[in-house]
């Protein structure tokens, strides 16, 4: 069965491909390949083994070869398997390998089964001996290139002392042409290339020097001494002139000289002077020894900078969170090594707090509560990025202490990179402005890139389960978000889990620490969407499913159950 076919198939499923090869010794441990990875969308869903290996593959070894540079990978010795381990190769073909997975029961009690999509996992495979034969390579080529290195400054090095002689060669070439005693000496003809270092001279004396054959133009002295003129550079024939075409120069003209610049745009856009506080990743342990427990101003890695924003409404990319958030550009004076900021006019995302004041109406709030509001949730994104590090952390210890490995892929997703900017008054007539002074706040994030993915919210802060249907896109990575809550519950001693998992299938962003009723002690803590009941009814709601029940992980079951059959 081919995989594409002229019509769009009815039925369709996603797959994610990546890279991995066999670790050593241990021919079912799969080790990711860099980050070599892509999503597949509207797959037939009657595909069949032998169109999922040719999928894989026309996906997959492209992008190997970019990765291998010039390493020959052998492809025929590629298997290509599912999350389950098996080789598609040992299937049959003309029988879809994904379809009967797809059949669920249309409601529970009935008989009748009807098709649900879903996200299935491929993975190119590279064998653990042609694995090694690469790292070899690899090895071999840096070795190679150090020594071509150290070979050509040994050249650099040598260079003035060739010159040298060269010019000392001339020397006496020019001293023995001399007649200041009045004696004749013989007629000399010296013929110079284009390099000082290798010259040519048919002399009486039966003096010669080889050099390359290339037509060369003398000038002959009153001393018979013939000195070298530069050779003639080579005539070049100009190009053929072509006219343009009249009807498309004719529409051109029409277009680009009725251009008008867009005042809006140029208006809209806004330029500060910042100081910006980047938001670190770092892990629980770190975070507990800390003496402020949370992000700081006073301790974060920050730089003086420029920031453009793009207050018009091409700008506006959402109101989101009771926030704004706009489109901008960062330049820093000292750039950190990754975030906003790491390249010059950095594209990103400002964010500025709002509140609605009526009907289709909001403001902004004063400097204070703004302050207020960006802080907090500087400090979430900080707590969120340490709970992530802290689930990973504990996925990754139980994978490689387990005898086998999940009958799953790991989703790897990551926070935004943030920071927070003060912006400082530039001098000017407004009344009570102090040149210096701080004016406004912005919560600075990357942009995030989605690829034509749609913005997705994944688990709501008030629901310990998937925001997403079933048969929606994105719905396991939800199913694998919630499987992180109940880590991070059971972890921080039943104490607080991340929860608004929400943005892209890579890249999250605008998250929620929920904390447990005992933790506040009545003050309002983490920010407004803190919704503590959703924490203590944890055990009662929560419903796991296949990444809590991998024996593995060691994770008790809830009063919620197990996922439904229409669910997984």
């Amino acid at each position: 069965m081919a995989y594409a076919t002229g019509l769009p198939p009815v039925e369709t499923i996603l797959i994610e491909i990546s890279a991995v090869h066999e670790g050593r010794g241990c021919k079912k441990c799969r080790v990711p390949i860099g980050d070599i990875c892509e999503g597949k969308k509207g797959i037939d869903a009657q595909i069949d083994a032998p169109g999922l290996i040719e999928l894989a593959l026309v996906t997959i070894v492209p992008k190997l070869q970019i990765f291998g540079s010039e390493f020959v990978w052998r492809v025929n010795e590629f298997i290509v398997r599912d999350s389950g381990w098996v080789d598609l190769s040992s299937h049959q073909p003309l029988v879809a390998y994904f379809y009967d997975q797809c059949q669920q029961l249309s409601r529970k009690g009935s008989k009748t089964m009807v098709f649900k999509s879903k996200q299935f996992a491929l993975m190119v495979v590279v064998p653990e001996t042609q694995w090694i034969e690469y790292e070899n390579w690899q090895e071999d080529a840096e070795m190679n290139a150090a020594r071509i290195s150290q070979h050509a400054a040994r050249k650099v090095t040598q260079a003035p002392s060739s010159i040298q002689s060269s010019l000392d060669l001339e020397s006496e070439f020019d001293t023995a042409a001399a007649t200041n005693d009045g004696v004749i000496l013989p007629t000399t003809t010296a013929t110079t290339s284009a390099k000082r270092a290798h010259q040519h001279t048919d002399s009486s004396s039966s003096f010669s020097i080889p050099s390359p054959p290339r037509k060369m133009t003398t000038v002959t002295t009153s001393a018979n001494f013939s000195t070298p003129s530069p050779p003639r550079k080579r005539d070049v024939v100009p190009a053929a002139l072509c006219s343009p075409n009249r009807d498309r120069l004719k529409e051109v003209l029409r277009i680009g000289g009725g251009t008008d610049i867009d005042v809006k745009q140029v208006f809209g856009r806004q330029n500060e002077r910042i100081h910006f506080y980047l938001i670190p990743s770092c892990s629980m342990t770190d975070l507990l020894l800390d003496k402020n427990h949370s992000f700081s101003v006073e301790t974060a890695e920050w730089s003086v900078g420029e920031l453009i924003i793009d207050t018009s409404a091409q700008g506006l990319i959402g109101v989101r969170g009771f926030k704004t958030a706009h489109t901008g550009w960062l330049m820093l004076m000292a750039p950190p090594k990754a975030g906003p900021g790491s390249v010059a006019w950095d594209k990103i995302v400002f964010a500025t707090p709002t509140a609605t004041t009526g009907p289709y109406k909001i403001a902004r709030y004063s400097l204070i509560d703004e302050l207020s509001k960006l802080f907090r949730e500087a400090n979430v994104l900080y707590w969120a990025k340490s709970l992530l590090k802290l689930t990973y952390g504990f996925i990754d210890h139980c994978i490689a202490s387990s005898s086998e490995p999940p009958p799953f892929l790991i989703p790897r997703v990551h926070f935004v990179e943030a920071g927070l900017a003060l912006a400082y008054h530039q001098g000017g007539s407004k009344p009570g402005s102090k040149t210096g002074s701080t004016h406004t706040v912005f919560l600075l994030e990357e942009f995030i890139d989605s690829d034509g993915e749609d913005f997705i919210k994944f688990i709501h802060n008030m629901d310990a389960n998937p925001l997403v249907d079933y048969d929606e896109y994105g719905y396991d990575l939800a199913v694998f978000f919630a499987f992180t809550q109940h880590v991070q519950y059971v972890k921080t001693g039943k104490l607080a889990f991340i929860s608004d998992y929400q943005g892209s299938t890579t890249l999250l962003t605008d998250p929620q620490i929920l904390t447990y009723l005992i933790v506040s002690e009545g003050r309002d803590i983490l920010g407004d969407g803190n919704m503590e009941m959703t924490v203590s009814q944890f055990e009662k709601d929560h419903v796991c499913n296949k990444y809590c029940e991998w024996p593995a992980f060691g994770l008790e079951a809830y009063a919620g159950g197990a996922e439904s059959e229409t669910s997984q």
